[in-house]
Protein backbone atom coordinates (compact mmCIF):
# COMPACT_ATOMS: atom_id res chain seq x y z
CA UNK A 1 0.00 0.00 0.00
CA UNK A 2 1.81 3.50 -1.04
CA UNK A 3 2.18 5.91 1.33
CA UNK A 4 -0.36 8.67 -0.25
CA UNK A 5 -3.45 5.96 0.08
CA UNK A 6 -2.88 5.23 4.21
CA UNK A 7 -2.26 9.05 4.70
CA UNK A 8 -5.86 9.45 2.76
CA UNK A 9 -7.20 6.79 4.98
CA UNK A 10 -5.86 8.75 8.06
CA UNK A 11 -7.05 11.54 6.69
CA UNK A 12 -10.74 10.09 6.34
CA UNK A 13 -10.75 8.76 9.69
CA UNK A 14 -9.91 11.88 11.70
CA UNK A 15 -12.70 14.12 9.60
CA UNK A 16 -15.30 11.09 10.37
CA UNK A 17 -14.06 11.46 14.04
CA UNK A 18 -14.50 15.12 14.26
CA UNK A 19 -18.28 15.48 12.66
CA UNK A 20 -18.67 13.05 15.42
CA UNK A 21 -16.64 15.36 18.40
CA UNK A 22 -18.89 18.48 16.66
CA UNK A 23 -21.74 17.06 17.15
CA UNK A 24 -23.47 18.44 20.26
CA UNK A 25 -23.33 16.32 23.46
CA UNK A 26 -26.83 14.97 24.67
CA UNK A 27 -26.20 15.45 28.09
CA UNK A 28 -24.40 16.63 30.84
CA UNK A 29 -22.87 12.95 31.72
CA UNK A 30 -21.22 12.32 27.96
CA UNK A 31 -17.61 14.01 27.89
CA UNK A 32 -14.23 13.22 25.47
CA UNK A 33 -11.48 10.77 25.43
CA UNK A 34 -8.80 9.64 23.16
CA UNK A 35 -9.39 6.56 21.34
CA UNK A 36 -6.48 5.57 18.46
CA UNK A 37 -7.39 5.04 15.01
CA UNK A 38 -4.33 4.39 12.43
CA UNK A 39 -1.44 6.23 13.88
CA UNK A 40 -3.33 9.11 15.23
CA UNK A 41 -5.61 9.83 18.03
CA UNK A 42 -9.06 11.30 17.86
CA UNK A 43 -12.00 12.24 20.27
CA UNK A 44 -14.80 10.35 20.39
CA UNK A 45 -17.62 10.45 22.93
CA UNK A 46 -17.17 8.38 26.47
CA UNK A 47 -19.01 8.28 29.56
CA UNK A 48 -17.07 9.23 32.69
CA UNK A 49 -16.30 6.41 35.15
CA UNK A 50 -14.85 7.61 37.92
CA UNK A 51 -15.82 10.33 40.38
CA UNK A 52 -13.78 11.99 43.10
CA UNK A 53 -14.85 14.37 45.87
CA UNK A 54 -13.36 16.68 48.06
CA UNK A 55 -14.25 19.37 50.77
CA UNK A 56 -12.90 22.44 52.86
CA UNK A 57 -14.30 24.65 55.36
CA UNK A 58 -12.90 29.09 55.75
CA UNK A 59 -15.02 30.91 58.26
CA UNK A 60 -17.84 28.56 58.94
CA UNK A 61 -18.25 28.07 55.21
CA UNK A 62 -17.53 24.97 53.30
CA UNK A 63 -16.64 24.30 49.36
CA UNK A 64 -16.50 21.51 47.17
CA UNK A 65 -15.08 20.01 44.04
CA UNK A 66 -15.49 17.33 41.96
CA UNK A 67 -13.65 15.21 39.03
CA UNK A 68 -14.16 12.66 36.91
CA UNK A 69 -12.81 10.45 34.50
CA UNK A 70 -12.98 7.58 32.09
CA UNK A 71 -10.20 5.69 33.65
CA UNK A 72 -8.53 4.78 37.03
CA UNK A 73 -5.07 5.46 37.09
CA UNK A 74 -2.35 2.55 38.54
CA UNK A 75 0.53 3.51 40.72
CA UNK A 76 2.68 3.85 37.30
CA UNK A 77 -0.30 5.61 34.97
CA UNK A 78 -2.09 8.87 34.58
CA UNK A 79 -5.85 9.23 33.36
CA UNK A 80 -7.67 12.53 32.28
CA UNK A 81 -9.78 14.86 33.68
CA UNK A 82 -12.85 14.76 31.61
CA UNK A 83 -15.15 17.20 33.97
CA UNK A 84 -14.88 19.01 36.76
CA UNK A 85 -17.16 20.79 38.84
CA UNK A 86 -17.85 22.54 42.67
CA UNK A 87 -20.67 23.44 45.29
CA UNK A 88 -20.36 26.45 47.27
CA UNK A 89 -22.03 26.49 50.49
CA UNK A 90 -25.45 29.66 50.43
CA UNK A 91 -25.07 32.27 52.83
CA UNK A 92 -26.74 35.83 53.34
CA UNK A 93 -26.09 37.96 50.57
CA UNK A 94 -24.92 38.19 47.03
CA UNK A 95 -24.50 34.86 45.61
CA UNK A 96 -22.36 34.79 42.70
CA UNK A 97 -19.31 37.23 44.36
CA UNK A 98 -16.82 33.81 45.14
CA UNK A 99 -14.66 32.04 43.51
CA UNK A 100 -13.27 28.58 42.45
CA UNK A 101 -9.82 26.96 40.72
CA UNK A 102 -9.15 23.70 40.27
CA UNK A 103 -5.62 23.18 39.29
CA UNK A 104 -3.18 20.77 37.99
CA UNK A 105 -0.03 19.90 40.41
CA UNK A 106 3.22 18.28 39.32
CA UNK A 107 4.78 16.92 42.74
CA UNK A 108 8.16 16.45 41.72
CA UNK A 109 10.87 13.99 43.42
CA UNK A 110 12.46 16.52 45.82
CA UNK A 111 8.73 16.97 47.15
CA UNK A 112 8.93 20.30 44.99
CA UNK A 113 5.33 21.51 43.47
CA UNK A 114 4.44 23.05 40.48
CA UNK A 115 0.79 24.19 39.82
CA UNK A 116 0.80 23.70 36.04
CA UNK A 117 -2.86 25.31 34.80
CA UNK A 118 -5.71 23.05 35.39
CA UNK A 119 -8.84 21.44 34.52
CA UNK A 120 -10.66 24.91 35.01
CA UNK A 121 -11.54 27.90 36.81
CA UNK A 122 -14.92 30.26 37.86
CA UNK A 123 -15.01 33.59 38.50
CA UNK A 124 -18.60 34.87 39.76
CA UNK A 125 -19.18 31.19 41.21
CA UNK A 126 -22.75 30.46 42.65
CA UNK A 127 -23.38 29.88 45.85
CA UNK A 128 -26.38 27.69 46.45
CA UNK A 129 -25.25 24.53 47.90
CA UNK A 130 -26.00 23.09 44.65
CA UNK A 131 -23.23 21.15 42.35
CA UNK A 132 -22.09 23.10 39.11
CA UNK A 133 -20.36 21.66 36.08
CA UNK A 134 -17.21 23.74 35.54
CA UNK A 135 -15.60 25.17 32.03
CA UNK A 136 -13.20 22.52 31.11
CA UNK A 137 -10.27 25.04 29.68
CA UNK A 138 -7.66 22.71 29.92
CA UNK A 139 -8.41 18.88 28.03
CA UNK A 140 -4.78 18.03 28.99
CA UNK A 141 -5.18 17.90 32.64
CA UNK A 142 -4.14 14.67 34.16
CA UNK A 143 -4.56 12.68 37.61
CA UNK A 144 -2.12 9.86 38.36
CA UNK A 145 1.56 9.29 37.77
CA UNK A 146 3.41 10.83 34.98
CA UNK A 147 6.71 11.14 33.55
CA UNK A 148 7.12 14.83 35.93
CA UNK A 149 5.68 12.93 38.85
CA UNK A 150 2.76 12.43 41.01
CA UNK A 151 -0.26 14.26 39.62
CA UNK A 152 -2.97 15.45 41.54
CA UNK A 153 -5.87 18.32 41.87
CA UNK A 154 -5.75 21.14 44.04
CA UNK A 155 -8.94 23.06 44.32
CA UNK A 156 -8.86 26.21 45.93
CA UNK A 157 -11.95 28.51 47.32
CA UNK A 158 -12.40 32.09 47.64
CA UNK A 159 -15.30 32.95 49.45
CA UNK A 160 -16.86 36.40 49.46
CA UNK A 161 -13.94 38.11 47.27
CA UNK A 162 -11.74 37.55 49.81
CA UNK A 163 -13.97 38.38 52.75
CA UNK A 164 -15.37 35.58 53.60
CA UNK A 165 -12.23 33.44 54.07
CA UNK A 166 -10.28 30.85 51.50
CA UNK A 167 -9.51 27.01 51.64
CA UNK A 168 -7.44 24.81 49.39
CA UNK A 169 -7.96 21.07 48.83
CA UNK A 170 -6.14 18.82 47.13
CA UNK A 171 -7.85 15.56 44.98
CA UNK A 172 -5.35 12.74 44.35
CA UNK A 173 -5.94 9.56 42.35
CA UNK A 174 -6.38 7.05 45.12
CA UNK A 175 -9.76 9.66 45.90
CA UNK A 176 -11.70 8.29 42.05
CA UNK A 177 -14.35 5.74 42.95
CA UNK A 178 -16.13 3.90 40.50
CA UNK A 179 -19.80 5.55 39.32
CA UNK A 180 -20.31 3.00 36.61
Amino acid sequence: MSRSIRVAGALAAVSAASMIVAAPQASAGVTTAKVSADKGTVGVAAKARYRAEVMCKAKGRWGKGYVKTYGKPSSKTKTRILEWGYAIQRTKGNHKNSRVEAWSIFQEGTGRERWAGGPGYKIGATEDSKWHKGKLYNTNAYIGRGTQGQMYIAFVFEFDKGTGGSCTKRLYAKDLKWIG
